[in-house]
C-alpha cells in the first residue's frame, strides 16, 4: 500500500485501466476523501464510447434500453447499495427530475419465481419474500457472520409465519418447524461462542431429523409443504454447516476446496433440497457451469456459495432492488456524472494493449494503448451521454459528430467495443511510469489478462496460477418487446404493486428471466406500435472451442448467429409453461401448444426496408428484437470453482510495486462474480492506494485477510 506524494511533482498520478464497476468504485472511493485533489490526479482509460463493463447499457431503435443481461441488486448488496445512495445524494437532481433520488432509482421487489420439474412437467414455484425493517443503506445491519445467521433464521421464520396450512397435520408440522426456528434464533442470540459446541447444533440436528421424517411422508402429495420443507432444510443445513465447521472463526475460505453440493449433503441437506431450484438459484445467478455448458453438473467453491447464499437471505428491507431504468441510466451514468464533476478525467477510445515490465520485473514500466478515435476538438473532453426523456443515457454507438473518424466508423458499422473489430488504431499511446503515472489500478476483467498481461504472467507464478484456476464463461441475452401484456398472455399469479417476475431457474440456456414492463416508459415507440410487455432472458453460451483469433472479423457475426438460433429454439420450446397464451395455438389456433407465436413481437421495420418478403413474419421477426453474445474477453463471466479462492490476488498483492488490481476476480471475501463483489474490489483497490476506506467498513471482507 502506497500513498507518497512529492511536493515537487504535485499530486500522485493514478491511472485506472478499464471503465467497469471496479474502476468507477475505485475512483469514487479515492475522490470521496477530503482534499483528494491535492493528493491525486486520476485518469480512467476505457475502450469504446461508454462505461459500465458487463453492466453497460445503451439506447437503440426507438430509444429502447439494450443490456448485456438481466441486472438488479440483491438486498444483500451491503456495499453496493450504500455506494449508490451516496452517489445519488451528491448527484443533486431536483425534485421532479427523472430518477431524482436513490429511492426512485432502486425499487424494492419481493416476488421470485422458481421452477420445479415434477411429474414430467415444469411447475411454477412462486415465492414472495417478506420485507423487514432494515434500511437498504444500513451497512452495519448484518456486520458479522453471527448477524447474518440471525437474519437468515428471521427470514425463515417470516416465511413460515406467512404459510396458511391446509389441514391439521400440516399445521402441526409447520408449527414444530416454527418452534425449532425460534429456538435456534434464541440460542444464537444468547451470547455463547458460535462454534462446533454450540447448542444450536442439537436444536437443528436430531429434532429436525425427526421432524423431517414426518414431513417427508406427506410432501409427495402436498406441493406447499414440500417447498416449505426444502426452504427450512436448506437454511438449516447451511446454519449447521457454518457452526459445525467453525466458519465464524475459520472463515468461509476454509471450505472452498469442497464443491457446494457435497458440502450441503455432508451437513444433512436432503437430496431433494440439494437438487431443488432454491439451491440452484445461486448457481444459476452466478453461472457456475464448467465451460458454460449446462449439461454438466455445476461446480462452485463451497465457501463462496455459502457466504453468498446466506447473505441473500439476510437482506436489507427487500429481497431485490430493481433498477428503475436501464443499468446504464440507473447506475453508470450517475457515477460518471459525479466523478466527472469531482474532477476525474476520462479517456474514451483508449484500448489497452499490453502492460510492460521494468528490466528487473519489479514494476510496470509502461502501458501500451491503441487510440481508436480522435476528437475534433481536443480541448474539450468527449461527451458520452445523450438525453432521453430527460434521463442521461448511453447511446448504442459513439457520438460520431465529436470524432474525426466518426463518419468512417458509422459507415463501416464498426463496433469499437469488439476485440474482433476490423478497425486499425488511429494512433498509439504509451503511458510511462514516473511520467504519466505513479500507480496503476488494473480494473479490467480477468478474461482479458492473458491478452494484456503476458509479461506479468511469465514473471509471477501467482498470476499464471490465478488465470488457470479462475475460469470465465460466455453468456447470451435476449430482450423481447411484446404487443400484449403479460396477464393477457396467461400470467395468472397475483403480484403486489411494484413486483414483477424474476427467475433464475427456468429452462437452459436462458434460465434467467424477468418481466421489465416498468422500463417501457423510458422508451419512445410509435403511437400505434406500443409494446405492452418486455421480457429479458439471459444465460450461458457453451464454450468448448477456443475463440477465433482477433484478426477474424467474422467471428462475432458467427457467435450472434448461435444466439439467434438458440433464441428461436428456446422460444419454440419454452414459452408455453411461462405464458400459455403466447403460443401459436392460443393466438392462431390450431397450432403449436408450446411454441411461441412470433407474431407477438413488436416489429417496426418497414416492409420496404427488408431484403426480402416474409422477413417480418414468423421466426424472422426475432431479428427485430435485441440479442447479444457476450464473448469479448472483458465480458466473460468470472466463475468460482472449488479451489479457486486460494489463487485470487488481493488488491495490494499484485507482486509489482506500482500496480493495484480490482475486479470481481480478485480476493474480496465474497469471491463471486457480481456487482457487489466488484464494488468491494474497488473499495479494496482504493484502500491499497490510499489507506481508505477502512477495511472494517467493507462489509463481508474478513478481518483475518487484512
Amino acid at each position: 500500500m502506497t500513498d507518497a506524494t512529492s511536493a515537487t511533482r504535485g499530486p500522485k498520478k493514478i491511472v485506472i485501466l478499464g471503465g467497469g464497476i471496479a474502476a468507477l468504485t475505485t475512483a469514487f472511493e479515492l475522490t470521496s476523501q477530503a482534499g483528494w485533489q491535492d493528493r491525486y490526479d486520476i485518469t480512467v482509460h476505457q475502450l469504446g464510447w461508454r462505461l459500465g463493463g458487463k453492466c453497460a447499457s445503451s439506447r437503440g431503435l426507438h430509444d429502447r434500453i439494450e443490456e448485456h443481461g438481466i441486472h438488479a441488486f440483491l438486498g444483500s448488496y451491503y456495499n453496493a447499495l450504500p455506494l449508490m445512495a451516496d452517489c445519488y445524494a451528491e448527484l443533486g437532481r431536483t425534485a421532479g427530475e427523472p430518477l431524482a433520488t436513490f429511492e426512485e432509482a432502486f425499487l424494492p421487489e419481493s416476488f421470485v419465481l422458481m421452477w420445479e420439474w415434477r411429474e414430467r412437467a415444469l411447475r411454477r414455484w412462486p415465492l414472495t419474500f417478506p420485507t423487514n425493517g432494515f434500511s437498504n443503506t444500513d451497512v452495519h445491519a448484518y456486520d458479522g457472520v453471527e448477524a447474518i445467521l440471525a437474519g437468515v433464521l428471521e427470514t425463515l421464520s417470516r416465511v413460515l409465519e406467512g404459510h396458511k396450512p391446509d389441514f391439521s397435520a400440516e399445521s402441526a408440522l409447520i408449527g414444530q418447524a416454527k418452534a425449532l426456528t425460534a429456538r435456534a434464533a434464541r440460542s444464537l442470540g444468547a451470547g455463547a461462542p458460535v462454534g462446533p459446541a454450540h447448542v444450536v447444533l442439537d436444536i437443528l440436528g436430531e429434532a429436525w431429523k425427526l421432524l423431517t421424517g414426518l414431513i417427508l411422508d406427506l410432501v409427495e402429495a402436498n406441493d406447499e409443504l414440500r417447498r416449505l420443507f426444502i426452504f427450512a432444510d436448506f437454511l438449516f443445513a447451511m446454519v449447521r454447516g457454518v457452526i459445525a465447521d467453525d466458519l465464524v472463526a475459520r472463515g468461509f475460505d476454509s471450505i472452498d476446496d469442497q464443491n457446494w453440493s457435497d458440502w450441503l449433503s455432508a451437513h444433512g441437506a436432503h437430496a431433494i433440497t440439494v437438487s431443488s431450484p432454491l439451491a440452484l438459484n445461486t448457481i444459476n445467478l452466478s453461472y457456475q457451469y464448467p465451460t458454460g455448458d449446462t449439461t454438466f453438473s455445476p461446480l462452485m467453491a463451497a465457501g463462496a456459495y455459502v457466504h453468498w447464499t446466506l447473505r441473500s437471505f439476510a437482506y436489507l428491507g427487500a429481497f431485490i432492488y430493481m433498477f428503475a431504468a436501464g443499468a446504464g441510466e440507473t447506475m453508470i451514468a450517475p457515477l460518471y456524472l459525479v466523478l466527472a464533476k469531482r474532477g476525474v478525467k476520462f479517456e474514451f477510445f483508449h484500448k489497452v494493449e499490453a502492460l510492460r515490465l521494468t528490466a528487473d520485473g519489479a514494476a510496470i514500466a509502461a502501458v501500451e494503448i491503441a487510440v481508436q478515435a480522435t476528437l475534433k476538438n481536443d480541448a474539450t473532453p468527449y461527451d458520452p451521454l445523450i438525453d432521453v426523456n430527460g434521463l442521461p443515457s448511453w447511446p448504442s454507438a459513439p457520438r460520431f459528430e465529436q470524432l474525426i473518424e466518426g463518419d468512417a466508423i458509422r459507415d463501416q458499422d464498426i463496433d469499437l467495443e469488439s476485440w474482433w473489430a476490423p478497425w486499425p488504431a488511429v494512433g498509439h499511446l504509451t503511458l510511462r511510469a514516473g511520467v504519466d503515472y505513479d500507480e496503476i489500478v488494473f480494473a479490467i476483467s480477468i478474461g482479458a489478462i492473458p491478452h494484456l498481461c503476458a509479461e506479468l504472467i511469465a514473471a509471477r507464478p501467482a498470476w499464471a496460477a490465478m488465470v488457470a484456476a479462475i475460469p470465465t464463461v460466455q453468456t447470451q441475452a435476449m430482450q423481447l418487446w411484446l404487443s400484449q401484456d403479460f396477464q393477457t398472455l396467461g400470467w395468472d399469479i397475483p403480484l403486489a404493486p411494484g413486483d414483477t417476475v424474476v427467475s433464475a431457474t427456468y429452462l437452459n440456456p436462458g434460465d434467467g428471466q424477468a418481466e421489465f414492463r416498468h422500463l417501457l416508459k423510458w422508451e419512445n415507440w410509435p403511437v400505434d406500435q406500443q409494446p405492452k410487455s418486455l421480457w429479458y432472458f439471459c444465460g450461458l453460451m457453451s464454450d468448448h472451442h477456443p475463440p477465433a483469433p482477433f484478426s477474424d472479423p467474422t467471428y462475432p457475426t458467427r457467435q450472434m448467429e448461435r444466439v439467434r438460433f438458440q433464441s428461436i429454439q428456446y422460444l419454440q420450446a419454452g414459452m408455453g409453461p411461462l405464458l400459455p397464451n403466447a403460443t401459436t395455438n392460443a393466438q392462431n389456433p390450431p397450432g403449436d401448444p408450446v411454441g411461441f407465436d412470433f407474431g407477438l413481437l413488436v416489429d417496426t421495420r418497414p416492409a420496404a426496408a427488408l431484403a426480402a418478403p416474409m422477413m417480418n413474419m414468423g421466426v424472422a421477426r426475432i431479428d427485430s428484437q435485441f440479442l447479444r453474445a457476450n464473448i469479448d474477453p472483458s465480458e466473460r463471466y468470472v466463475t468460482s470453482p472449488p479451489g479457486s479462492t486460494a489463487h485470487r490476488l488481493k488488491a495490494w498483492e499484485s507482486g509489482f510495486a506500482n500496480l493495484v488490481v480490482a475486479g470481481d476476480w480478485i480476493y474480496t471475501g465474497l469471491n463471486v462474480g457480481s456487482v457487489e463483489g466488484t464494488v468491494m474490489s474497488g473499495k479494496l483497490a482504493s484502500y491499497a492506494v490510499s489507506g481508505a476506506p477502512a477495511l472494517s467498513t467493507i462489509i463481508g471482507y474478513p478481518a483475518a485477510a487484512a
